[in-house]
């Protein structure tokens, strides 16, 4: 259980790292407690493309990352050296690729008989034995002792948390929590307590989408799908008869603008039709709908991008701050603006360790 891993800590340590091992770079956090809030103590990021790769263009559940376990405990220690990160203790996240995600309910029980009520209703949602995953959850309606609950549950096959532990090993860095991205972010985000709004969490990797839906803060649902940033930049790169670099920085030059646009609308178009089902699903359960759009990951930086969805999905958007709130100096306001959507992950890790 990820719960065992969580109970590790014998006492709240000075600083920790939050790092996202992403299919474009790698990523690394270290933040430490600031009174009641946090600092920025450091970050760092390794673009995949500067190392040696083996790439793999469909999810193997033995080989879920784009480079080997070794490429990546080196790139860990090279962010280490550059930026003098001395800290050891460290949250990997579990790419949302990776994870079967799936929510149900629960009878009123106490916190202690949780887990073991988990396994047993999570059989006929799971594609995997259970003896091949390890179970993570959160409550996301309803309080132990007092009420019946609803449980938002993430099931990671073996294989993939004994390779990141093996990353952890190589890098030498102490693993204390293993945690699927979804859940680092939705930490990030829900730290805006003011807002009551149900919020559609939209998060844009190079290999993946994932669409979850927050209410008052907590995460209620998620939903991840296998169309992203790569697919952007390959269909510019086919249909401009370019290289997949120089499709690259059109993508993120261009946007959805000029010629680039006719050529991305369509896929843009196929993942929102993605999002609009993630949307009607949670209406038809709950009886709501998401009011507004809270775009991050390494794609929604990309002119045009947020604009479009608004307009597609009739909802106001904007792109996630994770940094807001965060003591840092001031001198990397512009910085640390640009490059927060693909940092809040690794945040959101840094934070879960400092709780």
């Amino acid at each position: 259980m990820l719960e065992k891993l969580r109970n590790l800590f014998k006492f709240k340590p000075s600083k920790f790292l939050g790092l996202d091992i992403g299919t474009s770079a790698v990523r690394i956090v270290e933040l430490s407690r600031d009174g009641r809030g946090y600092r920025l103590e450091n970050y760092g990021e390794v673009k995949t493309s500067s190392i040696k790769a083996k790439p793999f263009r469909t999810f193997n559940r033995k080989n879920s990352l784009s480079l080997s376990n070794k490429h990546i405990a080196k790139a860990i220690q090279l962010i280490c050296q550059e930026a003098e990160i001395e800290t050891k203790e460290v949250s990997f996240s579990i790419p949302d690729f990776c994870t079967f995600f799936t929510s149900f309910d629960l009878p009123e029980m106490g916190k202690e008989e949780i887990a073991q009520a988990i396994r047993y209703e999570v059989r006929p949602y799971i594609p995997l034995p259970l003896e091949e995953v390890i179970l993570d959850w959160i409550i996301i309606e309803g309080k132990p002792h007092e009420t019946p609950l609803k449980v938002l549950v993430a099931a990671i096959p073996n294989d993939v948390i004994s390779q990141y532990r093996e990353i952890a090993q190589l890098a030498g860095l102490e693993l204390k929590t293993l945690e699927s991205e979804v859940f680092a972010l939705a930490r990030v985000v829900g730290r805006n307590k003011n807002n009551k709004e149900i919020l559609g969490l939209i998060d844009i990797g190079a290999r993946s989408t994932t669409c979850s839906i927050m209410e008052k803060g907590v995460l209620k649902t998620s939903y991840s799908f296998n169309v992203a940033g790569n697919e952007l930049t390959e269909i510019i790169a086919n249909s401009l008869n370019i290289g997949y670099n120089k499709a690259e920085e059109i993508k993120k030059e261009q946007g959805l603008g000029k010629e680039a646009r006719k050529i991305l609308v369509p896929l843009v178009d196929s993942i929102l039709e993605e999002i609009k089902k993630a949307f009607r699903n949670f209406y038809l359960s709950e009886g709501k709908e998401v009011k507004e759009l809270v775009l991050a990951g390494s794609q929604v930086l990309m002119p045009g991008l947020k604009e479009y969805f608004s307009a597609s999905l009739k909802k106001p958007a904007k792109i996630v701050d994770p940094f807001s709130n965060i003591n840092y100096p001031p001198a990397l306001t512009n910085r640390l603006k640009e490059m927060g959507p693909s940092f809040a992950v690794s945040l959101g890790l840094a934070m879960r360790g400092l709780k």
